[in-house]
C-alpha cells in the first residue's frame, strides 16, 4: 500500500512539471553543405552558403541569422533586373514544407558584415538561424578558400 501511495504521489506531480517543460518536436529543418568564403585582404564582408530542407508538414520562415563572428548577417538575393544583375536584401526566407532552399553563389545567400576575426580555411564558424515556429538552428559553416569556390550557374 505504501508503494501505491508513493507511485500515485509521483504520478500526480508529472503534469505540474510537464506544463513548464518546453515541447520539443522532431527537428524539421535540416542543413547541409554550409560554408563561408574567405575574404580578400582588407575586406570585412563575406558570403555564406548552405542548403536547408524542410522535412516537416508546415512551412517555416527563417527570420534572422546571428553570430558572434559577425556584427550583422543578412539574407540577400541576386536578381536580374533592367538588364543588370542586382543584389537585394530579403527580410526572411520561406522554406516550404517538403521543399529545399539552396543558398548558392549567384542566387540566395547570406551576407556576413563586419567580420572582425581573420578567416582560417577549414575552421568552423557557428551561426544561429531563428525561425517563426520551427525553432532555432545552430549551423556550423566551414570556411573555404575564396579561390576554390564553385562556378556560378548561368
Amino acid at each position: 500500500m505504501k508503494h501505491v501511495l508513493l507511485l500515485l504521489a509521483a504520478l500526480s506531480a508529472i503534469p505540474v512539471f510537464a506544463d513548464k517543460a518546453p515541447i520539443v518536436d522532431k527537428l524539421v529543418l535540416n542543413v547541409t553543405d554550409a560554408y563561408i568564403r574567405t575574404m580578400p585582404p582588407g575586406q570585412r564582408v563575406t558570403a555564406g552558403f548552405l542548403t536547408i530542407s524542410n522535412d516537416g508538414a508546415e512551412d517555416c520562415q527563417i527570420l534572422s541569422a546571428t553570430s558572434s563572428f559577425s556584427e550583422r548577417i543578412e539574407f540577400h538575393q541576386h536578381l536580374y533586373a533592367d538588364g543588370m544583375m542586382q543584389m537585394r536584401p530579403l527580410a526572411q526566407v520561406l522554406v516550404t514544407a517538403g521543399e529545399t532552399v539552396k543558398f548558392s553563389p549567384g542566387g540566395l545567400h547570406l551576407m556576413l558584415f563586419d567580420v572582425a576575426k581573420p578567416l582560417v580555411v577549414n575552421a568552423i564558424v557557428p551561426i544561429r538561424l531563428l525561425t517563426d515556429h520551427c525553432g532555432t538552428l545552430l549551423v556550423n559553416l566551414q570556411i573555404r578558400n575564396l579561390l576554390q569556390r564553385p562556378m556560378m550557374e548561368h
